[in-house]
Parts: structure tokens; sequence; C-alpha cells
């Protein structure tokens, strides 16, 4: 840290005396300058101890006084006067001015030259930064340390409050306390919550700095990309130097690897826990003992996000309400199976509205994996499709197709698809079939949507005609067909002939 005025006075050798006794001894140096001018201000950059023999001075009050007040103004920490040269010794008007303006002044006797300070200074300078540097990279060792142990993120916390000074406090997403040292700082949390506010919506990309006259506040976001996954939040009563910035920013960057890593443990725990549900039932897991008891047969409910960033956050969020398992899905949306009560509560009304789209489903058996998968489903149709919440048990939002049971939606659809499904152009002619429907049966429109020619588009569609033994032309062939293709089980058009084989020797056709 940078030297004091009583620290540059003991500086062995220089036989300096401090002359005023209004001034603060402890006011800081950063450098040594040395001018002649009755203004020097607009060459300094503040916090110097300031040399001169007076040479343009006199011993006149008013002028004086005039000096001193452009010192103060220049950001002058001390005034070092050398006598011997202009004036046997330092002016009373002098000392009586500064001693008004609080101004230290330091006497610089006639055998010390000006350039022995500066190196003095220099020198003591020089081993205060490395004394610094060296406290700053034994924080760091001491901080990495800390975050492979047990608990690592509140002795990182507790670590970097020393080294500050001051407090320390992390908080997860939704601005709610984690940890802090000391633990009197969590009450403080109210205080920089409007500020928490303000920076969420920037992501990792913005911090802040509150600074008053008693203490210095950073406010940093955790996380490694896209939405801030907590806040680092340090106060010091002093302004944060360059040693202490570097110590932040690595107790930055293991607190945010914590987060992710806990995340993605939790990510992967809560996907398994999904896909064996999915597979084989809820009857196939533990439920009640891993504290998943609310997610009953009959009681639980499915939703589907599409998240307006990064899923994890919202994943993170939706974890956090009671009962609830989250996962992010391959195309990034964000899956849950959360208790019915909590799907109704105002909490997860909140995490639904951050999302950009929501399906919501109504009460399901989480035993059969078949109204799971098929739920699922229909969850991430509405969800890519929609904005806003869609309640899929609500006629009015979803429209006929909710009126129809999931399972014998699908189980139809496959039948009614046979031909198409058993057809090794399943998947190029499914997609010309929604597209040439989604187009309005515009040629032009679905070749421009598929990137193809028209001409492929008519070819598709003829043979579409042919394997499904319809006519295109007829309004209600095309109605079937939007709603098979809305229920079909999309894996059933993939490069599996297997699968596309067994729905075929069904032999049903639209029409």
């Amino acid at each position: 840290m940078p030297l004091t005025i009583a620290q540059v006075v003991a500086l062995p050798g220089l036989g300096l005396v401090l002359r005023t006794e209004s001034g603060d001894p402890a006011r800081q140096v950063r450098w040594v300058a040395t001018s002649e001018l009755t203004d020097p201000g607009p060459w300094l950059d503040g916090e110097e101890l300031l040399l001169t023999t007076g040479m343009r001075l006199s011993d006149d009050p008013m002028m004086c006084e005039t000096y001193v007040a452009a010192l103060v103004a220049g950001g002058v920490s001390a005034l070092g006067f050398g006598v011997g040269l202009s004036f046997p010794g330092i002016p009373d008007a002098l000392i009586a001015a500064a001693e008004r303006a609080t101004l230290p002044v330091i006497e610089v006797p006639t055998p010390t030259p000006f350039v022995a300070v500066s190196k003095a200074v220099s020198r003591a300078l020089a081993a205060e930064e490395y004394e610094e540097a060296e406290r700053s990279f034994a924080a760091q060792r001491a901080l990495i340390r800390a975050a492979l142990k047990e608990q690592g993120d509140a002795k990182v916390v507790a670590l970097l409050a020393r080294h500050a000074g001051g407090f320390a406090m992390l908080v997860d997403a939704a601005g709610l306390i984690v940890c802090a040292t000391p633990v009197s700082a969590a009450r403080r949390i109210n205080e920089f919550t409007p500020e928490i506010e303000r920076l969420r919506p920037r992501g990792v990309l913005a911090s802040s700095a509150i600074a008053t006259a008693e203490e210095h506040v950073a406010i940093v976001p955790l996380g490694l990309r896209g939405s801030a996954r907590g806040f680092l939040i340090v106060g010091s009563t002093q302004a944060l130097r360059a040693s202490d910035i570097a110590v932040m920013n690595l107790a930055t960057s293991l607190l945010s690897w914590g987060m992710i890593r806990e995340l993605d443990r939790a990510q992967a725990w809560n996907r398994l826990a999904i896909d064996v549900i999915r597979r084989d039932g809820s009857g196939a897991i533990p439920m009640t003992d891993l504290g998943l008891g609310g997610l009953a047969r009959d009681r639980a409910r499915i939703v589907v996000m599409v998240p307006t960033g990064d899923g994890a956050e919202l994943a993170s969020m939706t974890n956090a309400l009671p009962g609830a398992i989250a996962a992010i899905l391959d195309d990034q949306q964000v899956l849950v199976l959360l208790p019915a009560s909590v799907a109704m509560g105002r909490e997860a009304g909140r995490i639904f509205d951050a999302a950009r789209s929501a399906a919501v489903s109504g009460p399901v058996d989480l035993g059969d994996p078949q109204v799971v998968e098929a739920t699922i489903e229909r969850a991430c149709r509405a969800a890519a499709r929609g904005a806003g919440v869609t309640r899929l048990d609500d006629p009015a939002q979803t429209g006929l197709a909710s009126l129809i049971d999931p399972v014998s939606g699908r189980a139809w659809a496959q039948v009614a698809l046979a031909g198409v499904l058993a057809s090794a152009e399943a998947t190029e002619l499914l997609a010309t079939l929604r597209a040439w429907l989604d187009n309005h049966g515009q040629i032009d429109a679905t070749g421009a949507t598929l990137g193809v020619h028209r001409h492929t588009v008519r070819h598709r569609l003829r043979r579409a005609e042919s394997l499904l033994g319809v006519s295109l032309d007829a309004a209600s062939v095309r109605a079937e067909l939007w709603f098979a293709l809305e229920n079909v089980d999309r894996r059933l058009a993939g490069p599996d002939g297997t699968d596309r084989m067994v729905a075929s020797r069904v032999g049903l056709r639209i029409g």
C-alpha cells in the first residue's frame, strides 16, 4: 500500500522534519514531484509529496494563502520545503496558511538533495508494492486451496473478507444469501438487492461499485457466460487496490466454477431421474427417499419451458421449488416435473413468466411412462410454438387437440401415417408434409422453407399420396393429416426401420 506522510518523514538518512500539527500524518503519498511554480496543480496527478525551495514565494500572507490553496486543489498530500536556498527556514506565513488548510509541511534540510528524497520514497514504494504483491499471491494460493476443500465456497468467502479487511457475501441467482463473513453481514443484503436486480438482466457482463465516505463495495456476477448464477459482494473501508482486485477476480472465478460444478451435478442427477421416469415410470425409483414424495401419482404436472437465454439459470430456479426436478433437454428446452400444488403457486408462476414460453400440463400419472412421454412431447410442441404460458388442460388455450387422450392420439397417428413411416424417405416426406400444411398448401413457400426446389416439393407430395393412398386435394384429408403429424411419435421417423415396419404392418390409411 502507499506510504504515509509519517513513514516518509521517518525514512532514514534524510533528516526530514514535520513542521505542521493540523495535517493528517496518515495521509498517503503515492509519488514525489518537484516544482517551483506558484500553481503546479495542472501538472500533478494527486497524492504527491511536492518539493520546492520557495524560489517564487515570499513571506506575504496573501501569497502564501493563494499558494497553499492551489496545492490543496491539486491534490497534494504534503509540501516538502527545502531550506537554506531561498529561505533560511520555512516562512511563518506559509506555515500558518498550511495549518489552516490542514496541509502537512515537511522541512527538507540543506544537506539533503531533493533527488535523495525522491530515490528514498521510490525505494520504499517499490518495497511496499513487492510486499503487497506477495500478500496478493499468498491470498490467491490460499483461495485455491480453500476452493478444493469441503464447503469450499464458504472458505473462499471468508478468506476474501479477511483479505479485504471488511466483509464478503455470496448470494444465489435469486439474490438469497448462500454464505457471508462475518455472519452479521448477511443482515445487510437488502441494501444491495436493488443493485443486484439492476445487474441481473445483464448477465455476467456487468458489475457494480458503490462508494461512500465510510465504505467501498463491489458487486460482481458469477458464472462463465450468459446469465449470472449468483453474485459476490465485497465491502471494505478502503478502495480496493489492484492487488485486491486480482484476489477478488480469482475468488470470482473459483466461486463461478463451484456454482457451475454443483449445477452440472444437479443437472446430471435430474436428467437421470427424469429419463428413468420417462422410460419405466416413477415406480422404478424411490421417490419418497429422494425427497420427491410430492411427485406422487395423479398429482404431478409436467412443464416444458423455452428460456429467453441460458436455460441453466431457469432450471436452477425451478429446482429450488419444493419437490421439483428440472433438466435441460438436448434442444435446450427445460423439462420440469413438479407437484401440482407447487405448479399452481405464485413462485412457480413467476418462473414460468420468466421464460420465453412455457407449457404446463394437467395432472399426470408419473407411474405410466407412455402417458408421461406423450405429455412431454405435447408440451414440447406447445412450448416451441407458443409465447407466454400455455395450460394444456385449458381447452380455451389448446383447442380441440387437448380433448384427445395423448396416448390414443399418438397410437392413431402412427397407424394413419404407417405407409410414410415405413418408407426409407420418412424423414423428408414428413418434413415436407408439415411445411406444406404450415404454408397453406403453397408449393413455392414450402420449397423456400425447406430449401429445396418446388419440383422436389411436388415430387415428395405425390410420393406421400401414393404411400398413404389418399388425395391431398381433399380438405378432410389435410385436416386429418395435420392432426396425425401433430401426434406422431417423431422418433418413428428416424433412421430406425424396425419401428417403422411395426407401424406399417397395421395397414391402415387416412381417408
